[in-house]
C-alpha cells in the first residue's frame, strides 16, 4: 500500500478444503501502510498479532487485536535497546513472554547477532541481551524462531559453515537458562542448499516452513513434514 516505492506489505493466504493454499491477498489497513510491514508474532488464540515497523509515527514494534471481527489500529510497544538504524528481525513467542531479535548491537561479534528480550514482573520488555559466542559469530545470524516449548532456537547464519549463502541451524537451550545454548547443528541437505535458506519455523511440531533465495531467480517458500531424532534435530521427509 502507498505506491510503487512504498515498503513491503503483509499478505494472507488460507488453505482451502483440499489443503491447497489460496492466492495471497493484501492484508490491507490497518496493518499495511507506506512503510515496510511484517507480522513477527501471533498469540496462541490467534486474536493478537505483533507487527514490525512504523505505526502512529513510532518506528519499532506494535500489536493489533481482533475485536468483533476487525483488527484494531496497531499500538506501539516500547522495547529499549533495539537498534532501529540497521536491519532488525524479530520473533515474538506466542506466550508474549519472550522476544528473539536479530540485529547489529554495540556488543555484536560481527554482523547481525541474535539477542533475547524477556518481560519483567511489571510486564515491561527488558533491553535485549546478546546470546553469546555459542550462537553468534563474526558473520550474520538472522531470522530467529523459538519453538513452542521454548527449548529450541532456529536461525539462519553464514558464520557456522554450511552449503550456501546462509544455512538454517538449531540450538538447544540448556539447564533452563537463557544464557547457555548447545553448539548449533546444521539442519542438513534436506533443507539447506547452495542458496540462501532462512526464516525457518515449525507449527504443531509437525510442519515446517522456510524460505530460499535462489540468487537472481527470486525467493520461494517451502514446507515439509518433520520428525525428531532424539527430540533434538528435525529431519525432513
Amino acid at each position: 500500500l502507498g505506491g510503487k516505492y512504498a515498503g513491503t506489505d503483509i499478505w494472507i493466504s488460507r488453505k482451502d478444503g483440499n489443503g491447497n493454499w489460496t492466492p495471497a491477498v493484501n492484508a490491507g489497513k490497518p496493518w499495511n501502510n507506506k512503510r515496510p510491514n511484517a507480522v513477527i508474532g501471533m498469540s496462541q488464540d490467534g486474536k493478537t498479532v505483533y507487527l514490525l515497523n512504523a505505526y502512529n509515527y513510532k518506528s519499532g514494534i506494535s500489536f493489533s487485536k481482533l475485536v468483533n471481527g476487525n483488527w484494531t489500529k496497531p499500538e506501539f510497544v516500547p522495547v529499549p535497546g533495539i537498534n532501529r538504524d540497521d536491519f532488525v528481525g524479530i520473533y515474538v513467542h506466542p506466550s508474549f513472554e519472550v522476544m528473539v531479535i536479530s540485529m547489529k548491537g554495540k556488543d555484536s561479534y560481527g554482523e547481525e547477532d541474535i539477542y533475547i528480550s524477556l518481560k519483567n514482573p511489571a510486564g515491561e520488555w527488558l533491553p535485549p541481551k546478546n546470546l553469546g559466542s555459542s550462537i553468534n559469530t563474526s558473520g550474520f545470524e538472522i531470522s530467529p524462531f523459538l519453538s513452542v516449548d521454548k527449548s529450541k532456537l532456529y536461525f539462519s547464519s553464514n558464520g557456522h559453515g554450511g552449503q550456501g549463502g546462509a544455512d538454517i541451524f538449531v540450538s538447544e537451550r540448556l539447564y533452563d537458562s537463557w544464557d547457555i545454548w548447545s553448539v548449533p547443528k546444521n539442519l542438513g541437505s534436506t533443507i539447506n542448499t547452495s542458496g540462501f535458506d532462512s526464516y525457518f519455523s515449525i507449527y504443531a511440531d509437525t510442519i515446517a516452513y522456510y524460505s530460499r533465495n535462489h540468487g537472481g531467480k527470486g525467493i520461494d517458500l517451502f514446507s515439509l513434514k518433520v520428525s525428531y531424532v532424539n527430540n533434538v534435530l528435525p529431519a525432513g521427509s
